[in-house]
């Protein structure tokens, strides 16, 4: 009877802690992938072409990220961008590639094209500023930043 109170406790500890054990066994390969995301969305902007040799964006100028790694606030205020027109298009940064993203300033660097709807899929943005540049539209900034 003892055996089997204790097999009992030990497969009811054993189903609570299950779950734990999972998530934090999946956890840190998740934030990597998206961490990696990012990583490939500044590079494939071609604004941060002179950092290609440092593996860790976060130590990139103009890029913040959090704790996990992950990107929270773009200010690439002292890049210079090479003046090809190509990228000077808004559209280079795939903004949807940083979920955790709470600043983004852009703010004259020369941007031409429209504003990128997926704007309006960054939950966590609290801080936008596209002034001086060459952009349309704003029909597709989520509502919480228009004033």
């Amino acid at each position: 009877m003892a055996n089997c109170v204790c097999s009992l406790l030990i497969m009811v500890l054993y189903v609570m802690l299950l779950p734990s054990i999972i998530v934090t066994s999946i956890a840190p390969s998740s934030n990597y992938t998206s961490t990696n995301e990012e990583h490939q969305a500044l590079l494939q902007s071609g604004w941060w072409y002179a950092y290609q040799n440092i593996s860790d964006h976060c130590y990139w100028d103009g890029v913040f990220c959090n704790e996990a790694g992950s990107v929270t606030q773009i200010y690439p205020d002292y890049l210079s961008i090479p003046p090809l027109e190509e990228l000077r298009r808004i559209q280079k940064l795939n903004v949807s590639a940083f979920p955790n993203l709470v600043y983004l300033d852009l703010n004259g660097m020369a941007l031409t094209g429209t504003i990128p709807k997926e704007i309006s899929t960054l939950t966590k943005l609290t801080y936008l500023v596209l002034s001086n540049n060459c952009l349309q539209g704003n029909k597709m900034l989520p509502k919480t930043l228009l004033f």
